[in-house]
């Protein structure tokens, strides 16, 4: 074999290394993304369901039994009126939208762009993988760089928590 066919080799082996770290570099930043965003989108809902029961309680305070004292009344009334305030300011200000649906969206967004380079980000596991276009031989390769990365990644965290 000719001296130019080993070093054309190494260098597509190094080009496909490149690429490989690339890529496992933009899953990780994927996964960050959408593990921030369903974070989000479970506070968000949780604070949307307080307020949900804050509004029923006060409603009940307010329409179905109430207090006989009109001090307690006036304040249940205001109280009342500030959740469901608060509601139409969740709903009007876009926050709902922004929040929960776009964590929602997240995925397929990310699947809509990605088919245009023959990738895919699954939701389950979090990873890329390849449409059927690409060749078999780079999917591989690119799994076994994925294990390669992960592993190193788990002895460095492994060896600096033992130094802490």
């Amino acid at each position: 074999m000719s001296q130019d066919g080993i070093s054309s080799r190494q260098q597509t082996s190094q080009n496909n290394q490149a690429t490989y770290r690339d890529l496992v570099i933009f899953e990780e930043r994927l996964r960050g993304n959408m593990t921030r965003l369903l974070k989000r989108k479970r506070k968000y809902e949780s604070l949307l369901v307080s307020l949900f029961i804050i509004l029923t309680y006060f409603f009940y305070a307010v329409f179905i039994d109430p207090s006989k004292v009109f001090m307690f009344h006036l304040i249940n009334t205001v109280a009342l009126l500030a959740v469901a305030g608060g509601l139409v300011f969740f709903y009007r200000s876009g926050m709902y939208s922004e929040k929960i649906v776009y964590a929602q969206k997240f995925v397929p967004h990310c699947n809509n762009s990605l088919q245009a380079f023959n990738l895919e980000f699954n939701r389950q596991g979090g990873g890329l993988s390849f449409l059927t276009k690409i060749p078999k031989q780079f999917q591989e390769g690119f799994e076994s760089y994925r294990k390669q990365y992960h592993q190193r990644k788990k002895a460095r965290q492994a060896k600096l928590k033992k130094s802490l």
